[in-house]
């Protein structure tokens, strides 16, 4: 049984996601995380229940198209969230029937209880697969076509998404068919020292210009990086770049003042931060890359008061020295 929503931070966001804008980008995320989770043939206990607890919210606002889309893509997935197959099984037809025809996470018993509760076309399709030879289930093919195609839009979602969202986003991407990029330079140990202090200087372009010259990404987007409230896409920087953990801890106190006065936050990003793969990070840089080819314009960020960040940096740093140091084995939930 899975975890009530209020377990994952930012699953509460859901709701709100895309509310306020001409674009409601759910049924995208639902979309894309799901492009992104068939491309691994089988997942831990935890991120299935990321899944699961996140596609449950989006299901709740989608349309009956987009919950189509959905039982078409897991009904073929080898490993599948029980939970998620059995509500799509029983939704209207036009979602039920790749389900009920293709899904090999439906036993005898599940199909008889679904054809019993049901009937009609539920039932006729239950007995129309039991005269047939159900096709063996086919492992993901390492494409995601829609994702690789539209770096924009997996761009402005990642920014759109909350926190539990983007986790899953980032933990996905190793199984994503879109190539690591590599630094645009070769990381030596000043380019590590220089990155370092110019954030703690709070010289926010000379912070810039090296995340551009590194990551070969677009003034834009560094900044948008750099001011971004939750913290996730600097913390995509820096693995890219395979930050050392303490430098970036060091560097998430002053570049936002917004991130840097959250000792817990810091914790959380630190766990994200040893979870996430250099090149699962390079992917996602690419995806930028490519996003900044097809922007036509800009928006404008609101600039990061450097003063307020130090003064939370300086606040913070004598509680972060006070706790154990973070330890991969641990979850997040222990450190705190």
């Amino acid at each position: 049984m899975t975890e009530p929503p209020s377990a994952f931070a930012g699953v509460e966001d859901l709701a709100d996601l895309g509310q306020g804008s001409e674009v409601d980008m759910r049924p995208t995320l639902l979309r894309v995380l799901t492009d992104l989770y068939v491309q691994r043939p089988a997942h831990t206990p935890e991120d299935e229940r990321y899944y699961t607890e996140l596609t449950s919210r989006l299901m709740d606002a989608a349309d009956a198209a987009a919950r189509a889309r959905l039982a078409e893509r897991l009904a073929s997935y080898p490993s599948p969230p029980r939970a998620l197959i059995a509500r799509l099984a029983r939704d209207t037809i036009e979602v039920a029937a790749p389900i009920l025809r293709r899904s090999s996470c439906l036993n005898e018993t599940d199909l008889a209880a679904i054809a019993a509760e049901l009937g009609g076309r539920h039932a006729e399709i239950i007995e129309q697969r039991r005269t047939m030879k159900l096709p063996p289930v086919q492992p993901p093919s390492g494409r995601a076509p829609e994702i690789a195609d539209e770096a924009a839009e997996l761009s402005e979602l990642f920014y759109a998404a909350g926190a539990a969202e983007r986790r899953l986003i980032l933990l996905s991407l190793d199984y994503a068919s879109l190539p690591p990029v590599s630094p645009a330079a070769f990381v030596r140990r000043s380019d590590i020292w220089r990155l370092e202090a110019v954030a703690l200087r709070h010289n926010t372009e000379a912070l810039v210009r090296e995340l551009q010259r590194i990551l070969g990404i677009s003034p834009a987007q560094a900044r948008r990086m750099l001011w971004d409230d939750s913290g996730e896409p600097i913390l995509v920087a820096a693995k890219a770049i395979d930050l050392p953990t303490d430098v970036l801890q060091r560097m998430l106190l002053f570049i936002n003042p917004r991130v840097g006065q959250s000792v817990d936050r810091i914790y959380e990003l630190t766990g994200l931060y040893s979870e996430m793969s250099v090149p699962a990070a390079r992917r996602l840089i690419g995806v930028l890359q490519e996003a900044d080819k097809h922007e036509s314009g800009t928006a404008r960020h609101q600039p990061v008061g450097w003063r307020t960040a130090a003064e939370n940096a300086r606040r913070t740093l004598s509680e972060l020295s006070r706790r154990p140091a973070y330890r991969p084995a641990h979850s997040v939930r222990e450190l705190r």
